[in-house]
């Protein structure tokens, strides 16, 4: 009995250390299965980081070489702007010696109308005082900025051509003239601006412009120089044949 029980507990040990001996080497094997798949992960893991850092190597290069180009395109953004602002200056510089070349060049002109004004006043008694308050006027609207230098020379171009033009121009109308406080209805001769006469209505009242003092002086009793105004007027007006007239001018 003894015997057979020590055979049972041999055959027992011999078949738990076998059981032992192959749990042993399924455990290795798991431990050498997951010790590859642990390498095998280690190693892709090492490839993925090995590519993640030449990635970021090349990337990095990539972003330096950008920095390098933007950093130069900033320099010369840099000294395009300082090109721009000394050319900016020096138009504000040309702007400033120009605009106040205007402003002169305004003021002479306005003080040249100015001066054309008195001119005119001083010249040949025709309508001189219209004529100088339109040249006043266009100085008044140039020194206010109402009109340009431009069109102000233009209208004062043009108020000197018409004075220009009674030079060399004759002109008869019907109008009343100022006598003594009393207004007389009558015809007017104008030539050039060397004389005009006045002939009333009634042809009582004959009288030629003395073109030095501006007044209106009458032909008197010379009953022969009134003759010739009168005839002066019917040939101006058309009503005779044209010939040699008298007209009177002061000395």
């Amino acid at each position: 009995m003894p015997f057979f029980l020590l055979f049972l507990f041999f055959a027992a040990s011999t078949l738990f250390a076998q059981e032992s001996v192959s749990e042993i080497r399924r455990n290795i094997k798991t431990v050498n299965a997951e010790t590859e798949r642990e390498n095998g992960l280690t190693q892709a893991e090492a490839k993925r980081h090995a590519a993640f850092v030449e990635n970021a190597k090349q990337k990095t290069a990539i972003l330096e070489s950008q920095e390098k180009e933007l950093a130069g395109q900033i320099d010369s953004l840099k000294a395009e702007i300082e090109k721009l602002k000394g050319a900016r200056q020096k138009a504000l510089g040309t702007a400033r010696y120009y605009e106040s070349r205007k402003i002169k060049y305004t003021e002479d002109l306005a003080n040249t109308i100015d001066s054309l004004a008195l001119f005119v006043e001083q010249g040949f008694p025709h309508k001189n005082g219209e004529a100088a308050e339109t040249l006043r006027e266009i100085s008044s609207q140039l020194k206010r900025a109402v009109i340009s230098p431009e069109a102000a020379f233009g209208r004062a171009w043009e108020a000197m051509l018409e004075r220009v033009r009674l030079g060399y121009t004759a002109e008869t109308w019907s109008g009343n003239l100022e006598l003594e406080g009393k207004n007389v209805a009558g015809k007017f001769f104008r030539y050039g601006t060397t004389a005009s006469i006045f002939i009333s209505q009634n042809g009582e009242t004959v009288l030629w412009l003395n073109s030095q003092t501006g007044t209106w002086e009458s032909i008197g009793e010379n009953l022969s120089l009134r003759t010739a105004l009168k005839e002066t007027m019917r040939v101006a007006e058309g009503k005779t044949a044209p010939k040699l007239s008298l007209i009177p001018i002061p000395d």
